[in-house]
């Protein structure tokens, strides 16, 4: 019998043999978690997702289905000190990078090859061996894949190793780092235990102390190419793995960079770039071999795509190490910016000379071919990645928050109207909008005057009506034979929506695009923008900073960990972009963020005044600080960022919880260097009799937010929340000066083309 502290493993007899339940038995052993394995015919029948593994928790009806790397994750979770998933965020990602290389390009040929045709079978013995190469290569100078200790990706690599048959003396010879990592792994006694517990009758493991469990996050299965492949290597994995593909035919495509002429013009150098990766690909394409060589080199130049077939051969040339020696070449689009639209670059808009930001604002259906745009898409992609990625692991809810809405959450007014009165034909005459006529007045005997309207008639309110519905001023314009029946607004912003699913669901976010009506043409502000809003239940202020704390610095370290040459070229490069950004950024690292009341913030400020600082506005207690102000506090006087807390009242909105002090509210904002306020959060207010009071305070009639204040009747719960601009979050990481440079088409007074 189990013993009821004991994890179960189930699969078929067949699978519980396999190099893939070693895995899960030496993570297993590893972590010291006692585990039993089991065999069962129908367990692709224990899980919706039909998996063939299936893990049991002790004393749960819970069952964990997957693959054996999601078990095999989900184990390392129990023992975090042994640090299995890496030892930091940085490591962290990159164990989940070699696991998912070592299914897409070990295991999944290992377990094709035996089961093809002998050309297939070459095939994949050919991305076998380029797999070991680069393995090998990775590891000339480490001990472990990734770090200073074993990770699941050691774990899954040397399984699959010893699935395969493969032994230190067959990879000696090819691979010798590879083989003496091996034999390191081969011969941690873990392995031996594992390995006996496997093929032992009871396939019965238990430790004898301790188990180390934690709280079980599942994980996403890889990404398996099954039906989609593409008929072409991206530059970024043919970059990246150079050294595998030299001597090899690859097909590639993209758009042209440069075209130059060589060799009295028996010889083209095309510089091609696919978008994946800021270093553009030189193609080499000569006379004999290519035999449509003229009309690849009449293509009209920077801008024209091609799809090139060749050999990957060493570059001659310092800029780049490997070139493509083409053995076919299809001009896919030339570039027909000629005379009257003839084949030519003399009027294709972005030729290769640098152009401005403004310029490129006009072009911006073209301009993500550029060096800037493209590095900031490719930035933009990585941190709505990373947000996903961050909430997800934390046990966050993505909800999706209307972007239609009657409701005003910052109460500034300043919103898009949404209406059906104006005739979607826009050459419509004479459009005329219904508006609220005035009272009829009728005389009475005395002289009098008054309504026809009798109050006897007027309709009895209910809990959903609306103060927009209730006052109707004459002259106003009249939605009741709207759309909605009433006026409906692009949202500003989607917080007090996803809170109706905070206090059901507990900890959510959304993160989706807002609209404001702000006519300012400043280098921080959009018409059209997008929001990160997290909410989290049964939490005070203190969580919401530290929520928000972490989250920052998760998305600083993705982009440096990921984005590398793009930063490089932001930092470096791009006469746009900003020196010493790299270094900006690794501070933001560095050690915790400074956190200090308001008040002491202002003081701060005003011993600066007196110390001889010239600011614009003169800092008194009760006003909104100005970007100058925040950026002061950030960059001169702690050189970090900065979490200021406990705003004035007056100066923030109705819902943020009032403070004991009857003065200050309890939100924060986090200040960062180059921005100023970057994330603004607080607390909720929970009590209802201090939410009505704060509306009316406010100016904002408590009907208004009926559902709102519903939420603190029925079951109310403290609960806090933050917003993040996306774009200033790109600000921050780009180092670029002006948001319009950070969306792909942004939208300001005056400007909504594209």
């Amino acid at each position: 019998m189990v013993s009821s502290s004991v994890h179960s493993l189930l699969a078929t007899e067949e699978e519980l043999s396999s190099y893939r339940a070693l895995k899960v038995v030496a993570a297993s052993v590893y972590t010291s978690t006692p585990l039993q394995l089991t065999a069962c015919n129908d367990v692709t029948k224990l899980t919706p997702t039909c998996a063939t593994f299936v893990l049991q928790q002790p004393q749960q009806e819970v069952l964990l289905g997957g693959s054996a790397n999601t078990i095999l994750r989900a184990l390392a979770t129990f023992a975090p000190a042994k640090c299995l998933l890496g030892s930091s965020l940085v490591e962290a990602a990159q164990v989940d990078g070699w696991t998912s290389y070592l299914w897409n390009s070990l295991e999944v040929p290992l377990q094709a090859i035996s089961g093809v045709e002998t050309t297939a079978a070459e095939m994949l013995q050919a991305d076998i061996e380029s797999a070991l190469f680069k393995l090998n290569a990775h590891l000339l100078y480490k001990t472990y894949l990734v770090g200073k200790t074993i990770t699941i990706a050691d774990i899954s690599l040397l399984c699959v190793l010893i699935g395969a048959a493969y032994t230190e003396d067959k990879l000696k010879e090819d691979y010798p780092h590879l083989s003496r990592w091996y034999d390191t792994l081969l011969h941690q006694p873990f392995v031996s235990v594992a390995r006996q517990v496997q093929i032992s009758p009871s396939k019965f493991y238990n430790p004898l102390h301790g188990d180390g469990a934690v709280a079980l996050n599942g994980a996403a299965p890889p990404v398996v190419p099954k039906l989609y492949k593409r008929h072409r290597i991206r530059m970024k994995e043919l970059f990246a793995a150079h050294h595998a593909y030299v001597h090899t035919v690859v097909t590639v495509a993209g758009w042209v960079r440069t075209v130059r002429n060589a060799n009295k013009g028996q010889l083209l150098f095309i510089e091609l770039n696919d978008g994946s990766t800021p270093t553009s690909l030189q193609c080499l394409l000569e006379v004999p071999t290519i035999p449509n060589f003229d009309e690849c080199k009449a293509c009209g130049g920077a801008g024209a795509s091609f799809q090139i077939t060749g050999t990957v051969v060493p570059s001659a040339g310092k800029q780049q190490a490997i070139e493509i020696l083409a053995i076919s070449a299809v001009l896919l689009g030339p570039v027909y910016g000629g005379v009257d639209d003839t084949i030519g670059g003399m009027h294709y808009p972005l030729s290769k000379k640098t152009h401005t930001l403004e310029y490129m604002r006009e072009n911006a259906h073209l301009r993500a071919r550029t060096k800037l745009h493209s590095a900031a898409m490719r930035i933009r992609h990585a941190m709505a990645y990373a947000t996903h990625k961050f909430f997800h692991d934390h046990g966050f809810l993505y909800i999706h928050t209307p972007i239609i809405t009657g409701a005003d959450c910052e109460g500034a007014g300043e919103q898009f109207a949404v209406t059906t009165m104006l005739t979607s034909d826009p050459h419509t005459v004479g459009v005329t909008l219904p508006v609220h006529k005035a009272p009829e007045v009728v005389a009475v005997e005395d002289g009098a005057t008054s309504s026809s309207k009798k109050k006897k008639n007027k309709p009895k309110k209910t809990a959903t009506t609306t103060a927009e519905e209730d006052v109707k001023i004459p002259g106003a314009v009249d939605y009741s034979s709207d759309f909605f029946s009433k006026r409906a607004n692009l949202t500003v912003s989607g917080q007090l929506n996803v809170e109706t699913h905070c206090c059901a669901l507990s900890d959510v976010y959304t993160f989706g695009p807002t609209f404001r009506a702000e006519n300012s043409h400043t280098s921080r502000h959009l018409a059209e923008f997008w929001m990160i809003e997290p909410e989290i239940a049964f939490a005070t202020l203190e969580d919401d900073m530290n929520l928000a704390e972490d989250y920052l610095k998760y998305c600083v370290q993705y982009a440096l960990e990921n984005c590398a040459e793009d930063l490089e070229f932001f930092d470096e490069v791009c006469p746009f972009g900003e020196k010493g950004l790299r270094k900006r950024l690794q501070c933001v690292l560095a050690e915790p963020f400074k956190r200090l009341d308001y008040t002491e913030g202002i003081e701060i400020l005003q011993k600066a005044v007196q110390d001889g600082v010239k600011f614009q506005e003169k800092p008194v207690w009760g006003m909104d600080l100005p970007s100058e102000f925040e950026r002061y506090l950030c960059e001169k006087v702690f050189e970090k960022p900065v979490i200021l807390m406990n705003y004035p009242k007056d100066i923030k909105a109705f819902y943020m919880k009032l403070n004991d002090d009857g003065k200050t509210v309890a939100a924060a904002d986090i200040l960062v260097p180059k921005i100023g306020e970057i994330i603004g959060g607080s607390q909720r207010e929970h009590r209802r009799d201090v939410l009505m009071q704060r509306c009316t305070e406010m100016g904002l009639d408590p009907k208004a937010v009926w559902w709102y204040l519903d939420l603190r009747k029925y079951g109310t719960i403290p609960h806090a929340g933050f917003g993040l601009g996306f774009e200033r979050l790109m600000l921050f990481v780009t180092g670029l000066d002006n948001i319009r440079d950070v969306i792909p088409f942004p939208r300001w007074p005056g400007n909504a083309d594209f």
